[in-house]
């Protein structure tokens, strides 16, 4: 038995499956993301509605979070902050999209929180997004590109990088959902 993990085939073999595993765990949480990002894109909407229909104004947010909060204890996502963030998130995009456009809902919400502190235009904003998941920039890196201003220079530097150089390994995974989920089949 302990000869068989000497094997080169048992070795492929098992690579092969713990590369199988990793890619599975990847797509579960891009997929749990997903989902997320368009809970809080219909919360988002749900308070606005109520604002705007209702006049319910900030009260029914600050309401609304300590009330998740009893339901739902020891959940984050649901603080007062969040909740305006959700609600900021579909007054965004709204007015363009129907639904979360679908390169910010594949982004972490941290990088989503992000493009909606610092990127005022939605044209923006998803030239933002997309190269986001192009390059799995970790937020320290969206952030840093938004100040460099990445998005007036794209695309203008002729160059053989995607060509040449391996394919960055993508910090989304970790990124995206921090310690209330574990994928570990």
């Amino acid at each position: 038995m302990s000869n068989i993990i000497h094997h080169p085939d048992y070795r492929l073999a098992l690579e092969s499956i713990k590369q199988r595993i990793q890619a599975a765990q990847s797509r579960a949480v891009w997929a749990v993301n997903a989902e997320l990002i368009n809970l809080y894109w219909d919360i988002g909407r749900q308070l606005k509605l109520w604002q705007s229909e209702r006049g319910w104004g900030a009260a029914v947010v600050e309401r609304m979070a300590l009330d998740l909060q009893s339901i739902y204890p020891g959940m984050k996502g649901f603080s007062r902050t969040s909740l305006f963030a959700m609600r900021q998130l579909y007054a965004f995009f709204n007015p363009v999209f129907e639904s979360v456009p679908q390169a910010v809902g594949q982004m972490p919400w941290g990088h989503v929180r992000t493009l909606l502190a610092k990127v005022k235009a939605v044209d923006t904003a998803l030239v933002y997004a997309q190269a986001c998941l192009d390059n799995s920039w970790s937020r320290t890196v969206l952030e840093w590109q938004i100040e460099q201003r990445f998005h007036e220079r794209t695309g203008q530097a002729v160059n053989n990088f995607s060509k040449t150089l391996p394919a960055a390994q993508s910090e989304r995974v970790h990124q995206s959902l921090k310690d209330p989920y574990v994928f570990d089949f």
